[in-house]
């Protein structure tokens, strides 16, 4: 399974993050910030990567459930960690501490970019992979699950900085380690 489909599966975050808002100069995430997005967007991504992969695995798949008490978690977790999650994408944005910030559309909105990205990214090919990742992964705390998908991200982030590709996400590399 290639690194890109994991991580997009996921997180989707790094496309959504420069979709969402253009980084300031100098300001840089944190390994922990990468994990307060990535709790918050994990329920949706789970849920979009379930959509695409309808179409090979059964409906009996625990990635293509709706509902229940992993998901129950995962949402739960997730409103949960929004207020930090909500600072860091003020700080990517260089909106932080801004009523705009508070509006009900910014959490919608950073999720329908990320469902728009997973979706692409998905091969079905890789449907059966994510199925065990997820199912591997349920019995750990969200907060687990998001760190685990973070530091995918962060890994995949350090490598493309490393062959001089376009970061998306702005990353402090000395604490992403």
């Amino acid at each position: 399974m290639r690194m890109r489909a994991i991580v997009a599966t996921w997180l989707a975050l790094a496309a959504t993050a420069s979709s969402a808002a253009q980084a300031q100069p100098g300001a840089c995430l944190t390994a922990s910030e990468v994990t307060d997005l990535a709790q918050v967007v994990l329920p949706e991504a789970i849920g979009a990567a379930g959509q695409v992969c309808a179409r090979v695995l059964p409906a009996t798949a625990a990635i293509r459930q709706t509902n229940g008490a992993l998901l129950t978690r995962y949402r739960s977790e997730a409103d949960r960690v929004w207020p930090q999650a909500k600072r860091v994408i003020g700080k990517i944005g260089g909106v932080e501490g801004t009523a705009m910030l508070d509006s009900d559309l910014v959490r919608p909105l950073l999720t329908t970019i990320l469902v728009a990205q997973v979706t692409k990214t998905i091969n079905v090919r890789d449907c059966t992979s994510i199925e065990r990742i997820y199912t591997a992964l349920a019995p750990l705390p969200p907060r687990n699950t998001a760190d685990v998908a973070a530091q995918i991200l962060l890994l995949t982030i350090q490598a493309k900085a490393r062959r001089g590709e376009k970061i998306d996400l702005p990353v402090c590399f000395e604490t992403a380690k």
